[in-house]
């Protein structure tokens, strides 16, 4: 799967020489936390946060008036307030590495660029998390079971054999090195009428540490 199949391709920008009342307006009636910021062609050129614009606006406690402190806010430019260094990716990438990208730089979105460095998307943390949920079968009605196994060539193919033998389509199936040769195996699957598969895992040898079952 890649970043084009999850990204939202209708991007709201700013051009950078407007100014910080007319961001936080933009922001205020788009309900958006951050706006990615371009020139006159649509090059990304850099990204304004909420944040930024908080910490450039005129404090309520400040003496100015309504009509002063918009004024002042009239007069700053985005591009004096934005954060020049943004984080991109590319439509082609693969949503794992915009998924590494949002956790180690804990930030909550990141444009899409073309070739030319034009805005073509935005993908953030929440189209993550759907796709996080899409792939664990999370938003189905199913039990999961969890299964501490030995790290070996085979296991996988072993464990779906049980299950197509008693005719379980597997909705998911997720591993994780658990550390030394141990390796944690989740699979999620509808066992609505198919509960004493459980015993079969096991009666092949396998440990199952957990059973939990999800109706939505």
């Amino acid at each position: 799967m890649q970043v084009s199949d999850i990204m939202t391709p209708k991007v709201i920008t700013i051009n950078e020489t407007q100014s910080l009342l007319e961001v936080r307006e933009l922001m205020a009636n788009n309900n958006l936390r951050r706006v990615p910021v371009v020139n006159d062609i649509g090059v990304l050129k850099g990204i304004i946060t909420d944040g930024d614009v908080s910490r450039s606006a005129p404090s309520d406690a400040s003496t100015l008036s309504k009509y002063e402190a918009n004024y002042l806010m009239g007069k700053l430019k985005v591009k004096d307030i934005m954060k020049k260094t943004v984080i991109t990716v590319k439509a082609n990438d693969a949503i794992e590495t915009i998924a590494y990208l949002l956790y180690k730089n804990k930030i909550g979105a990141i444009p899409v660029i073309d070739e030319n460095s034009k805005v073509c998307g935005i993908v953030s943390d929440t189209d993550v998390f759907k796709v996080l949920v899409d792939i664990l079968g999370y938003a189905q009605n199913s039990t999961k079971i969890t299964i501490d196994a030995t790290d070996k060539v085979g296991v996988l193919a072993e464990l779906a054999d049980i299950f197509k033998k008693r005719g379980v389509n597997i909705i998911s199936i997720v591993t994780r090195e658990m550390g030394g040769t141990t390796r944690e195996i989740l699979i999620r699957a509808d066992l609505t009428n198919s509960m004493d598969i459980i015993e079969e895992i096991r009666d092949a040898g396998f440990n199952i540490t957990d059973i939990s079952t999800l109706k939505v």
